[in-house]
């Protein structure tokens, strides 16, 4: 099968940063290297999905207590975001 392609200048430039080293014949070689590591993303992200996240609904149905509620969470986060923006202002 042949796929025509419009590349931005951008990607025209990794595609030739990728030929550069030397480890892909052309440029079908670099976007089937990236084709699969796509591939390879989605599927540890659906494993992450079944195994990782579906083991800890289970543990959070029988120990709720170890749930911690939202705005909870979400000011944690915030204080670490002003915490991390103010020590980058100091430099």
């Amino acid at each position: 099968m042949s796929v025509r392609l419009v590349l931005s200048e951008s990607d025209e430039k990794r595609i030739e940063r990728q030929l550069s080293t030397g480890l892909y014949a052309d440029a079908s070689d670099v976007v089937r290297a990236g084709l699969e590591m796509l591939e390879d993303l989605h599927d540890s992200h659906d494993r992450w999905l079944a195994e990782d996240v579906h083991r800890r609904m289970l543990s959070a149905e029988q120990e709720p207590s170890i749930l911690r509620p939202a705005d909870e969470v979400f000011s944690a986060i915030e204080l670490r975001h002003q915490t991390k923006l103010a020590g980058q202002q100091d430099k």
